[in-house]
């Protein structure tokens, strides 16, 4: 019997002394009991027993199960040891080649060639994707950057000219569909196809400047107003700042949309100083 056990019964039949002779039958004395007595011990062992058995099963089970996850986790180790994941990679990819070894061996060469056909064809893909996006982002880089030069070089032509400040941006936004830049950087006439228009001297592209002495003529009302010009009296009072019917015509629907804010611009810049003798009519 454990010592823990013996010192348990001795409190209680302590406390069972010390109740009886508060209660006034202490002086009979207290049975003592005698754990040497074969008898007791082996009935208090039978006790124990009884009452530890399920902890005793658990524990051993727990204790089992312990035991099989180490031996488990041990085996895993050892098979991992010293592999190389490099060895690994290099395994799963001689499967691979395998499968077109068993594939060939069965005189499947269709199925090789397509599924090799198959792997180049998404390689490839994927490459010319990426290319095409890092082209699309430089064209669209480089176009913007050849709006600006052209830009540029026409508000200086213009400004040059001695054209209307407050009208520099409808003369580059009027620019950008007849300009383009050569391989020099100097900005070009073309036309609708894409082809360079010759200037007057007939041997080089027009220039800014004389495109921009064309609108002179074309638009004067982009221009200031020479002096003593403009009056109501006169045959050929504020004709410059009209166009004929024909020319409107003729226009594409970016140009005739400009025009008519380029007109109206400069009525409300003109009301109060003078009015158009001839305005147009559309």
């Amino acid at each position: 019997m454990s010592e823990f056990l013996k010192r348990q019964l001795m409190s209680l039949q302590n406390q069972a002394g010390a109740d009886g002779g508060e209660g006034g039958s202490g002086g009979q004395g207290s049975t003592q009991i005698n754990f040497e007595d074969p008898a007791i011990k082996a009935q208090l062992d039978q006790y124990v027993e009884q009452h530890v058995s399920g902890l005793k099963a658990k524990n051993n089970e727990l204790l089992g199960k312990n035991k099989t996850l180490s031996d488990e986790l041990t085996n895993f180790k050892g098979q991992f040891e010293g592999l190389d994941i490099g060895a690994v990679k290099g395994l799963l990819q001689k499967a691979g080649q395998d499968e077109e070894t068993k594939l060939l061996a069965e005189g499947k060469i269709d199925e090789v060639f397509g599924k090799r056909t198959e792997r180049l064809k998404a390689e490839h893909q994927k490459l010319f994707d990426a290319e095409k996006a890092r082209a699309d982002k430089a064209e669209a880089y480089a176009n913007k950057f050849k709006q600006s030069v052209v830009k540029g070089q026409i508000a200086q032509a213009f400004s040059a000219a001695q054209g209307l400040s407050e009208a520099t941006d409808d003369i580059t936004a009027l620019a950008l569909s007849k300009f383009s830049l050569d391989e020099n950087g100097n900005a070009v006439a073309i036309d609708a196809n894409g082809d360079v228009i010759i200037g007057k001297d007939g041997k080089n592209p027009l220039t800014p400047k004389e495109w921009i002495e064309d609108i002179r003529e074309s638009k004067p009302y982009f221009f200031p107003k020479p002096n003593g010009a403009g009056g109501q009296g006169g045959n050929n009072s504020g004709s410059k700042n009209t166009i004929k019917r024909s020319e409107f015509d003729a226009m594409n629907p970016t140009e005739k949309s400009q025009e008519q804010q380029v007109m109206q611009l400069l009525k409300h810049l003109e009301r109060g100083i003078q009015t158009f003798s001839a305005p147009l009519k559309i």
